[in-house]
């Protein structure tokens, strides 16, 4: 039986506080995310995008959701996707950041030398379709469990999408979405990597509405409750495009929401547009009313994202 081993007040308060070693915006190395989303919104470019950005230590979307580091070794497990599917996902992803190195002038972006060669020392891409990488099978961790810990040595970042192909157990199962948990917590700490899963969306979330919330990913809330960040992508609607001078072109944008960010202010909403081959950028939609009256005067809010907690112009 482990022993229960007390934090020592005294000793933890003689000493400096510890400072927090952010991977991406609220998500902690030695810890566990999720990337929640609806089925074909975009969530394996998404996540394909951040490893990128994190394997070369360059803007993921332009400016939201930067590495906070210097680029750093990563992991990432497509369980559903072909070799061929990932290369097409790479050409596109390199041809944007071409882009923004034209854009950029080379300033943040690396050169497209440096951005190959630090791919190639520091990105770890696995096409697994048609193969299992379930770390859990009958209540026990598998073999691959072991075999991606040891690949994952070094690793700032593992990323694997989605869940679903992780486990044999019942989503809606609390005890069961704990276990789950519970291992990529330990695929973590062995590794002393952030672990971020893909995770789909529930049904009742999509009909009313709320797939910006925590409680929309699927299943079990035990999910939620026990990882530490959560994001979530969902595609825009009808309406929200008509108020946005976008009618008929809101299946090219998408929103990200920080639903769960334990140890960081409530960051703001971030909207996406697909460009080809589905490449996310960072894009900035202006409302139909771009005045309000404050004071007796108009106040130009053209190019701005509300939120309940304040106003971010980006």
């Amino acid at each position: 039986m482990k022993k229960i081993i007390p934090l020592g007040i005294r000793a933890a308060l003689s000493a400096n506080a510890p400072t927090l070693d952010f991977v991406l915006p609220g998500l902690t190395a030695g810890s566990v995310g999720t990337v929640v989303g609806a089925g074909g919104v975009g969530k394996t470019m998404l996540l394909t995008q951040l490893g990128i950005a994190v394997a070369t230590g360059s803007p993921a979307f332009d400016n939201p959701l930067t590495p906070r580091s210097a680029p750093a070794r990563v992991v990432l497990i497509a369980a559903e996707e072909s070799s061929d599917i990932l290369r097409i996902r790479l050409h596109a992803i390199k041809k944007w950041m071409d882009l923004q190195r034209e854009k950029s002038s080379g300033a943040t972006v690396a050169t497209e030398s440096e951005f190959t060669a630090l791919l190639e020392k520091n990105l770890l891409l696995v096409p697994a379709a048609g193969q299992s990488v379930a770390l859990v099978s009958n209540g026990a961790t598998t073999e691959f469990f072991e075999t991606l810990c040891q690949f994952s040595f070094g690793a700032r970042l593992i990323i694997i999408d989605p869940l679903r192909r992780l486990h044999d157990g019942d989503e809606n199962s609390s005890s069961a979405m704990t276990y789950i948990v519970q291992v990529l917590e330990a695929l973590a700490k062995r590794t002393r990597a952030a672990v971020i899963v893909a995770h789909h969306i529930g049904k009742a979330s999509m009909f009313n509405g709320t797939t910006d919330l925590a409680a929309a990913s699927r299943g079990s809330s035990a999910l939620t409750d026990a990882v530490r960040w959560q994001v979530n992508l969902s595609g825009m609607s009808e309406k929200v495009a008509s108020k946005h001078r976008l009618s008929g072109q809101h299946k090219l944008y998408a929103c990200l929401d920080f639903s769960k960010a334990n140890y960081i202010a409530p960051e703001p909403t971030i909207w996406l547009k697909r460009l080809d081959v589905g490449v996310l950028t960072h894009t900035i939609l202006k409302s139909v009313s771009s005045a309000t009256q404050h004071g007796g005067k108009k106040s130009n809010i053209e190019g701005t994202h509300v939120t309940k907690e304040r106003v971010y112009d980006w």
